[in-house]
This record gives C-alpha cells, structure tokens and sequence, in this order.
C-alpha cells in the first residue's frame, strides 16, 4: 500500500512534466515480440515479460519474476525477486533482486546486488562489471574489470579481458577462467591459480580485523551524540504530534515499523537515483534523496525518545521530561555504537524502526486530515438538530 502510493507518487510527477514518460502499475507487464516502445517506461508490476524493443530508458520494479529477452536500445533498471535477462541491452544495466540471472547481451556497463548473482556461458558483457552479493558465479565473456564483493563465495569460470577484484571469505578459480589482467583479492585463504589462468598480476589483501573499542571511537560518537541532540530539540518542539505517534506506534507495533522503514529505506534511495539519471527527474531525486537523508537522521531521536521513556519509565507530556528521556535514549544508543560486534546491528534497527515509524505516523496524520472536517459537519449537523428541531 505505502510503496505504491510513492511509485503514483513519484511516476506521477514524472509524468505531468513530460509527454515522453510511460507509467504503469499493473499485475502484468508484458511487452511482445514484434511490439516497439518509443516512449521511456516506469513500470511498477508483480510479474514482468519483455520480449519487444525498448527504445528509451526502463525502469521496472516487479514483486516476483522479471524476465528481459527483448532489446533494450538504453539503459535498464530493474528491481524484483527473480530477474532473468536473456535479451540485448545496448547500454547500461542495473539490477537487484533476490536471484539475479545474466545469459544475455550488455553493450555498456553492468551492476548486479541480489542473494544470488549469476552471469551464465552465453552472456557476453562488453563494459565493466560491479556485483554485490551472498553467491557470485561468473560465466560467459567480460570485455572490461570486474569487481566483486560476497558475503559467502565467488565462483570464476569464465573469460575476463580486464581486471579482476574480488572480496569474498571463499575464491574458486575453474580451470577453464581466463583473466587478461591483475586479479587482486581479499579472502582468508590464498589462492593459488593454474598456470595461464591470470595473465597479469596476483595481488593478496589480507582481510583487515574486525575494529576495536577504543577512546577515539567513544569521542566521535560523543560528538554525533550531541549533534543528534541538538536537531532532536527544535525537532521535538516543532513536531510534538509526529513525534507523538511515532513513538506511540514503535511501542505498540514494532515489528510493523521496521519492515515498512525498511522498505523504505531501501527504495527510496533507489528512487532517487533513478530520477537523477534524467534530466527531467533530477529535481525530484534530489528532493527524494533529501527526505531519505531527513528521515533517516530524525529516526533516531524517535528511537532515543522511546528507548529513554522506557528506560525512566516515564510518561511525562513535559518538554523537559521529553528532552531528558531523548537524551538519555540517544546516548545509549551511541554507546552501543561504539561496540564494533554490535553496531551495525543497532543502526539499522534504528534507522529502520525509526524511519517506518515516521511514515506511519505521517499517513495516519493525513487521514485524520481527511476524516476531521466530516467528523466537524457531522457535529455541527447534529446541534443544529438539537437546537434547531423541525417543526411537526
């Protein structure tokens, strides 16, 4: 629901300044063999099928299987659960998904995030590669470097005419890989490749530790503290409503708060970028990207203001008891930050909490505006009735 409403959102703004922009939000987006789109598209679909030709920018967002076998004569963006792309993509492409499949042909550069990246034997990529994932498997032929980072493994087995840099715990090397230049790696077991394999250099970076503690740490932490607390002040005492339901809606769905900020925190950003790459867009990225960035800052001085309520135990309406419970809440949240094995772990719970509880709490504030002035004629009926009562 909240995710749509931005995409009508966001779509439609496109769309009232150019004639030359699609939207679409359907259950199927399906684009036929012999068909031709003139006009850039923004589609927003649960299953996706383009087998036409695509002569401006594609943005598709698909809830389950995307599948691009078509031409595509500009550049691709695409985000859903599966995406496979069998077709031709003459410029640039970008995908994140849960299972991310290249068997096809890209002219320009390639980007790729998802659980599991896989470029198959017949893909031939003839710009640069950059791949984030938990599996990487590399295939086919690549003209330009390659970078990859892995949570988990990165199979090669493929042809790489430039250079190659991996980060990744576990490296395979197959004996039929082919890399024209350096392979420069990161892993905690050395690799040791066949003759002829890699035909420049072979460069090792051993995996730095994980941070400690230490007294530098505590005093950035201590400066973001008090600039946390110095926007949390005008922040609070501007918005006492919003402020309000948010932290009454972490206490009572919690769970509900950090699924929808984490959406939110992960496709707004995307949006933004996405508009950027248009002229026409880049207002609207800037100002996507600007509320992101807001968003994501003010999240945790809700969090702070929750956590030190429940600390205190304190139900306070006062300015001062709400100043001191943020506090409180906000310097143990940068505290924990200061815990290397922890930290990550309290940040993007914060942030994700935080930002769906702003979210939430802005939309119910729109439908109370909504509902107040026919909840105020209702009243308003209702006296004239009783001082006003018809004569029988």
């Amino acid at each position: 629901m909240h995710r749509t409403l931005l995409f009508l959102i966001t779509a439609g703004l496109l769309t009232a300044q150019a004639q030359a922009i699609r939207f679409a939000a359907t259950n199927t987006y399906t684009v036929a063999m012999a068909e031709t789109l003139a006009e850039e598209q923004w589609i927003y679909t649960n299953e996706a099928e383009v087998n036409g030709l695509v002569k401006e920018d594609l943005f598709l967002f698909s809830g389950n299987q995307m599948n691009l076998g078509g031409e595509f004569e500009r550049n691709v963006w695409g985000m859903g659960n599966l995406i496979d792309l069998t077709g031709m993509a003459k410029r640039n492409v970008r995908l994140m998904g849960k299972t991310v499949q290249v068997g096809g042909t890209v002219g320009g550069n390639l980007m790729a995030i998802g659980d599991t990246v896989k470029i198959s034997p017949e893909a031939h990529i003839g710009g640069s590669i950059r791949f984030f994932g938990n599996s990487v498997i590399l295939e086919g032929e690549t003209q330009g470097d390659v970078s990859i980072t892995a949570s988990r493994v990165v199979t090669i087995a493929g042809s790489i005419a430039g250079n190659l840099d991996i980060v990744a715990p576990e490296i395979i090397l197959q004996r039929n890989a082919r890399i024209g230049g350096d392979l420069t790696y990161s892993s905690n077991k050395e690799l040791v490749p066949t003759e002829g394999i890699v035909a420049g250099q072979l460069h090792r970076a051993i995996p730095q530790a994980a941070p400690t503690f230490s007294l530098d740490r505590l005093y950035a932490r201590g400066l973001w503290f008090l600039a946390a607390l110095l926007v949390g002040v005008p922040f609070i005492s501007l918005f006492p409503m919003t402020t309000a339901m948010s932290s009454q809606l972490i206490r009572t769905s919690p769970l509900k708060c950090l699924w929808v900020g984490g959406l939110f925190a992960l496709t707004l950003p995307i949006f933004g970028i996405m508009s950027l790459s248009s002229i026409i867009g880049a207002p609207l990225g800037a100002l996507i990207l600007g509320g992101w960035g807001f968003m994501a800052y003010t999240s945790r001085i809700i969090m702070g203001l929750v956590v030190g309520s429940l600390i205190l135990r304190s139900k306070s309406t006062s300015i001062g008891g709400v100043l001191l419970s943020m506090a409180l809440g906000l310097a143990v949240i940068y505290i924990a930050t200061t815990i290397p094995a922890i930290s990550w772990s309290v940040q993007l719970v914060v942030v994700s909490m935080g930002t769906g509880a702003l979210v939430l709490s802005l939309l119910q504030r729109r439908r109370l505006l909504v509902q107040i002035p026919d909840e105020l004629k209702q009243l308003k009926k209702m006296r004239d009735e009783k001082y006003n009562p018809k004569e029988k």
